[in-house]
């Protein structure tokens, strides 16, 4: 068992040093000392929960600076729909959402003007929860259940892709989600699998049924780190130095993300025991869509892997979601 730990922990550290060795080559030749950082804004979609607290700490212990970009985090979208909004209009420089917000904005643009540089999440984060005991298992059970979503959510319209079952749609704000599951407004409800669980866990729900849309479309991923288009081409060097420093602060908050989760302040985490749900959250998120298999294997954001997931992903999302425009790859992710 020592051996295996052993060899393990080997193959962990191999992963994470090819991740970081070409970055850090670069990184070298491009900075100096003397060179002079470059500003950006970051709005996420949501919170600042757990699985964002890797990036508020980079920016805090100087990780950004260090890689020649200093970030400044200005909010919430909230959404990631609202989150490519303000980065579009020129309100933020940087974004953290889910890579859907990127193909439904760009895709109602006759010009795109933001793009994922990164992938952090490398599976779909979307579900369908129910409660124990509706009898709501797999996709052929939702046919005539009422499914509360918010309204510029995408699982509704995937569906049809999936299933014949047809469910009863009912726009809700993320706030209302939850407690319309909880008091039977809805039979089911959509939502983030490193959000919706834990918000039931709040209200005392640790039982419940959950159908994963990773497991209909494995092509697809979530959060991604985006750059305003025409920012990214005026600072060619601060992308390579973002880049850099994702892969640096990524492995860390694997191994250590208590370390992070200590960076969040405020009501999410005034108490030991919503700090503890906090850091319970951040392992989830780790384990379920950041060090995936795919991951452990590839490596972090690998573009030559990721590419094609990403071209027939976005193929689908045009498609299902009934978007007006197809623009070309590069402007929707540029991984390099």
């Amino acid at each position: 068992m020592k051996k295996c730990i052993t060899a393990l922990t080997l193959m962990i550290a191999m992963i994470f040093s090819i991740g970081t060795a070409s970055a850090d080559i670069q990184v070298n030749k491009l900075f100096s000392p003397k060179s002079q950082n470059v500003k950006a804004r970051l709005v996420i979609d949501i919170g600042p929960y757990s699985y964002h607290s890797w990036i508020l700490k980079g920016i805090q212990d100087g990780t950004f600076a260090k890689y020649g970009v200093d970030i400044k985090f200005v909010g919430t979208g909230p959404g990631s729909v609202k989150t490519g909004l303000a980065i579009t209009a020129g309100k933020a420089e940087l974004g953290y959402q889910d890579y859907s917000g990127v193909v439904i904005v760009n895709s109602k643009q006759a010009t795109p003007k933001f793009k994922a540089i990164f992938v952090i999440d490398d599976k779909v984060q979307d579900g369908i929860w129910s409660l124990k005991g509706s009898g709501i298992n797999k996709f052929d059970d939702l046919d005539g259940k009422t499914f509360g979503d918010f309204i510029t959510g995408t699982t509704k319209l995937l569906l049809p892709g999936i299933t014949k079952a047809k469910v009863n749609p009912v726009n809700m704000s993320f706030s209302a989600l939850v407690p319309g599951l909880v008091t039977g407004k809805v039979d089911t409800i959509g939502g983030y699998l490193t959000t919706t669980k834990f918000n039931l866990q709040k209200v005392g729900i640790f039982e419940y049924n959950v159908i994963k849309l990773s497991d209909a479309f494995p092509m697809g991923v979530s959060r991604v780190i985006t750059v305003n288009s025409d920012w990214a081409n005026a600072n060619p060097k601060a992308i390579v130095g973002i880049r850099a420093a994702i892969r640096e602060l990524l492995p860390n908050f694997i191994k250590d993300p208590k370390s992070s989760v200590d960076t969040l302040s405020g009501p999410l985490v005034s108490t030991q025991e919503k700090r503890d749900l906090e850091l319970a959250r951040a392992k989830y998120a780790i384990e379920e869509l950041v060090w995936t298999n795919n991951v452990k294997v590839n490596g972090f954001s690998n573009a030559k892997v990721l590419g094609p997931r990403l071209k027939e992903y976005t193929d689908l999302l045009v498609s299902r979601v009934g978007l007006p425009n197809r623009h070309p790859d590069n402007t929707y992710f540029d991984l390099d």
